[in-house]
């Protein structure tokens, strides 16, 4: 949920493993291409999404579905994608049941697939860089007025996965996959129509999530 906190301990030292770690496990990798990667160099692909929430910037939130959408470039075994993704989450916890959650933004993913030998399947490592914006509309009562409010905050996000990729005809291919992150959001902005907008100072905390992703990658041009 989003809240005040007092300032924590930055996660930029986990950031750093995660995005050493990645970057290390896809330059070792041997170069061959593998055949089921997209055959056109550009490729638009539509996914489901399941994403898992945790930590305290997600307090009270609920695991929720939504989707994304993104662009990827594929020159040999590696592709790289920008696109956005979002979803919406349902929340527990006193004064906010019922409420529902949007986390949305837009991310930039390279990939590297694994040759296997194999002309229909290739599995593949994955690294995803994120800005997401966590938002939330609710009302205030006092028994004699209500006042309408938005609160939302922004963080960057960064995920380490992967997954595969079934070839189903020369221009579509299945990709299934599952990445984990974390993030960091700042300041909250809280926007009450009528009384302006406020920031609250301070962060609403820290969280990680696991998405699980399924989708259909449909090549272009030649």
């Amino acid at each position: 949920m989003l809240r005040c906190r007092p300032f924590r301990r930055p996660l930029s030292s986990a950031l750093h493993a995660t995005a050493f770690l990645v970057a290390g496990l896809l330059t070792t990798l041997p170069l061959r291409a593998a055949q089921a990667q997209s055959a056109q160099r550009w490729s638009v692909q539509a996914s489901g999404l399941h994403v898992g929430v945790f930590g305290d910037a997600y307090e009270g939130l609920k695991a929720g579905l939504g989707g994304e959408v993104q662009l990827r470039f594929t020159p040999g075994v590696w592709s790289f994608g920008v696109g956005g993704q979002a979803s919406s989450h349902g929340t527990t916890g006193a004064g906010f049941d019922g409420q529902t959650v949007m986390l949305q933004g837009a991310f930039i993913e390279p990939r590297r697939v694994v040759d296997i030998g194999s002309s229909r399947v290739a599995p593949y490592l994955s690294a995803r860089l994120a800005y997401l914006q966590q938002t939330i509309d609710f009302t205030l009562s006092d028994g004699v007025s209500v006042l309408d409010v938005n609160a939302e905050a922004s963080g960057a996000q960064v995920n380490a996965g992967g997954g595969l990729l079934v070839r189903l005809s020369p221009r579509v291919n299945l990709d299934l996959g599952a990445t984990y992150g974390v993030i960091r959001f700042g300041d909250v902005l809280v926007n009450v129509p009528g009384f302006g907008q406020s920031n609250v100072a301070g962060t609403s905390g820290t969280g990680q999530n696991l998405v699980l992703r399924a989708g259909l990658a449909i090549g272009l041009g030649k």
